[in-house]
């Protein structure tokens, strides 16, 4: 009786939020549903969120029996239920002749959001109607590495609002220019672990476009040049490139900037991680991660200004940089954070503070307002930073640091930077 009682409550839920529950399910158990009782006979034909994903087939064997019950599902559909998000994840074991006819099926549907992640070797032949959908707003495409796109001349996604791209190789230079050019309506665009090899250009060139994620780009022969006068979101792991042109960032608000370990190379990227900055200098705030032991971006002559910068972020793996050339050139900043998550060893020879002459830079005296030290662990270098902050700091209103390590060690480290002397009378500590 508990039990009848218990699906009667579930199944007096309106139709919206049960349809909103079974899209969750995977698709075999999202049909199994309609044996539940008479009020759910029907239900699974109106769901309108559809995800189809080989890995849920535990054998190869069973992957003719998986493929039936897709097309079944498909086509038990209430034909005036519209697709909002089509999901379609394979490689497994669907064959590649039956993915461009459930493509078809959603795009006839007036799909809003295309997911697909096709891990089948050499697939190229991607339904045309992906390329002149009006209806879509989302598109998602991951494809397998040896898979080449190649876009169609007549390429239009008119409502297309954000575009997700990752392990595919585009065909050509002017494949790219169709792609970016066509999407009218643009506003966030991710490329990761593309192969980019055969290229002489990656440009990106789209007067729409609000956030750019940019990552894992295989080949350093290439060039990138980003045109894109409204952006404010710019986010990029560096592993090196030929060239770099960032050209008219004035709307920038943020951007997130990882430097990869290509600098252990014997090439020269001076250049472009220069160009890289200066393309960044409008930035309000600024999250710059360097997983390199050479400074090559923090050293005087590469660092532009940042007149906009209220916000630094700046995690530092290999080698600790001069990191205060960034904050002379931040005449705004009004927040610190410095992550030594993943500083190694031999850091102590660089130096952190402990000349009397060199000048403060002037935010540090008169702007600086909050100090956030993460990951801190009291090795000799963090505590010359953590001095020289609080010594220079004049108008330091909160410090806060968060120690790793043992539990002894945390407890003595807490106890030094308390008794730490600070120019800030305002200044308050807190030790996490």
């Amino acid at each position: 009786a508990r039990r009848d009682k218990d699906l009667d409550r579930l199944s007096g839920l309106p139709d919206k939020v049960l349809l909103q529950i079974i899209s969750l399910l995977p698709l075999k158990e999202i049909v199994r549903t309609s044996i539940l009782a008479i009020r759910w006979k029907d239900l699974f034909s109106l769901v309108s969120d559809i995800s189809i994903d080989d890995n849920n087939v535990i054998r190869k064997s069973l992957g003719n029996g998986y493929m039936n019950i897709v097309e079944r599902f498909l086509f038990s559909r209430k034909r005036d239920v519209g697709i909002d998000k089509f999901r379609l994840k394979c490689g497994k074991i669907v064959d590649p002749f039956r993915i461009n006819g459930w493509i078809q099926y959603a795009l006839g549907y007036h799909v809003k959001e295309l997911d697909l992640t096709i891990g089948i070797k050499g697939f190229n032949e991607l339904n045309f109607g992906v390329f002149t959908c009006k209806t879509l707003v989302i598109l998602r495409l991951s494809m397998d590495k040896g898979s080449i796109l190649s876009v169609p001349t007549y390429f239009r996604l008119p409502n297309l609002k954000v575009l997700h791209l990752g392990l595919m190789k585009c065909s050509d230079d002017g494949s790219v220019d169709r792609l970016f050019s066509g999407c009218i309506s643009l506003e966030e665009l991710h490329l990761r672990n593309c192969e980019v090899s055969n290229m002489n250009k990656l440009r990106v060139c789209n007067a729409t476009l609000k956030k750019l994620f940019l990552s894992g780009f295989m080949g350093t022969d290439h060039e990138i040049e980003i045109i894109t006068p409204n952006l404010v979101h710019f986010s990029y792991y560096y592993t090196g490139t030929k060239g770099f042109s960032l050209i008219n960032l004035n709307s920038l608000s943020e951007a997130r900037i990882y430097i990869g370990p290509y600098l252990f190379s014997t090439i020269d990227f001076s250049p472009t991680a220069t160009a890289l900055m200066n393309g960044i200098s409008q930035a309000r705030s600024l999250y710059l991660t360097l997983y390199s032991s050479k400074p090559i971006l923090l050293t005087p002559g590469l660092v532009p200004q940042f007149p906009n910068l209220t916000y630094l972020n700046l995690e530092m793996g290999g080698c600790l940089p001069e990191w205060k050339i960034l904050l002379a050139n931040s005449p705004c900043l009004d927040t610190l954070v410095l992550d030594f998550e993943f500083s190694g060893s031999g850091l102590e020879s660089h130096n952190n503070g402990r000349d009397e002459t060199e000048k403060v830079p002037g935010c540090l005296m008169y702007k600086v307002k909050t100090i956030k030290l993460l990951s801190f662990q009291g090795k000799p270098f963090e505590s010359q930073v953590v001095e020289y902050l609080l010594k220079n700091a004049k108008v330091l209103e909160r410090f806060t640091v968060r120690l790793s390590g043992k539990k002894r060690l945390r407890t003595k480290i807490s106890k030094e930077v308390r008794a730490l002397s600070r120019v800030s009378k305002k200044c308050q500590v807190t030790i996490i």
